[in-house]
């Protein structure tokens, strides 16, 4: 493992403006920033923004206010940039930040909407708490269908909608993941999971991975339960598909060490714990291995372009190798980091990087 300064590697960086806390942590694996073409479009969490720069040198060519908090990341469908808050879909105009369209579904107050909008051919689909699921015009935002996923008292559709084989499929806070035709909304299947599930869900090849207390892999057509992968004593929390495997992160166990009722001796011993999380690899033999890494607050992603798996969390980047999950590179910086990194987009061997005081790093891939 080799470990680097962000400033070892600095191309440029640029702080944006009027920004609270920036990195919100992330449902998906969709990175922010969002690299495309010339451009890069940024999410601040709070005050809610979206913000696009110049990829080469990091200029703010626009930056466009959000009413309530953004969401995590941006993604970019067709002729616009989809992104959302608390209670509203957008619709933007990537060259301006303009509104194209919006979706408000229960008014302008309250939160409703965690799930991040997906767009596949001329539909655009996002879950809402109180447990709907909506297929939206791409043009203009108009409902085409909502489906009611469930009837629980936890109904929330908190997760991500992917799109395989012209099927549409969230997972529930109701433990279950819900397929529907995407055209006509129809219910094309629905299975139980042993838990909530607001992460993914996620594409693994021909299957779709659900993310609940254990990991699920299910046939996407006719929602055939192909594996489920448990780990005694811990719940999923991530995961992400690495073509030649699964790269699983669990929920942080509870510190075994007992703390006394004492406020600040409880803070002094909890403060010399050493923060880590463990990541689990899964190779399509179905040979599984663990790792510990020292990271607090994580999240990850893996790059398909690198081959590598990128953990964001409050001091740097880990860059993992994907398939012997050793770690390549400690990229570590101590620069306006309060509420985290946010997940690494990478493209022509460049690694971008906002972190939680919304400085935008771009870095020389090591």
């Amino acid at each position: 493992m080799k470990t680097l300064d962000f400033r070892d590697l600095k191309i440029w960086k640029r702080q944006l403006p009027d920004v609270k806390f920036a990195v919100l942590p992330s449902s998906n694996n969709r990175p922010n920033p969002l690299a495309v073409e010339d451009r890069l479009y940024a999410s601040v969490f709070a005050p809610g923004a979206i913000c696009s720069l110049e990829r080469d040198k990091g200029k703010l060519i626009w930056r466009r206010s959000l009413h309530k908090y953004s969401g995590a990341a941006v993604s970019l469908h067709q002729q616009s940039l989809l992104t959302h808050t608390p209670t509203t879909v957008f619709a933007l105009k990537p060259e301006s930040g303009e509104t194209r369209w919006s979706f408000c579904p229960y008014g302008d107050k309250g939160e409703v909407i965690y799930s991040s909008p997906t767009g596949f051919k001329d539909y655009v689909y996002v879950g809402d708490r109180p447990g709907y699921l909506h297929c939206l015009d791409a043009n203009d935002g108009k409902t085409v269908w909502k489906k009611l996923t469930n009837r629980a008292e936890n109904s929330n559709v908190n997760s991500t909608p992917v799109i395989v084989n012209n099927l549409v499929l969230v997972t529930t806070n109701a433990s279950t993941i819900v397929a529907y035709e995407s055209a006509s909304g129809k219910l094309a299947w629905k299975r139980e999971l042993d838990g909530p599930s607001t992460y993914g869900p996620v594409l693994h090849g021909e299957l779709v991975l659900a993310v609940s207390d254990s990991l699920y892999a299910f046939n996407p057509r006719t929602g055939g339960l192909r594996r489920r992968l448990s780990w005694k004593g811990r719940k999923v929390q991530q995961a992400d598909s690495t073509g030649k495997g699964i790269t699983v992160m669990f929920w942080p166990e509870t510190p075994k060490t007992k703390l006394p009722p004492d406020k600040r001796e409880a803070e002094k011993i909890a403060a010399k714990e050493e923060p880590s999380v463990t990541l689990a690899f899964v190779a399509k033999s179905g040979k599984r291995h663990l790792q510990n890494v020292a990271a607090f607050c994580p999240s990850f992603r893996y790059e398909r372009n690198t081959g590598f798996i990128y953990l964001s969390h409050l001091h740097g980047v880990d860059v993992i190798h994907a398939t012997t999950g050793a770690i390549a590179y400690h990229l570590t910086t101590d620069e306006g980091n309060g509420n985290g990194l946010g997940l690494v987009d990478v493209k022509d061997r460049i690694m971008y990087v906002l972190n939680g005081d919304g400085i935008v790093w771009a870095l020389r891939h090591p």
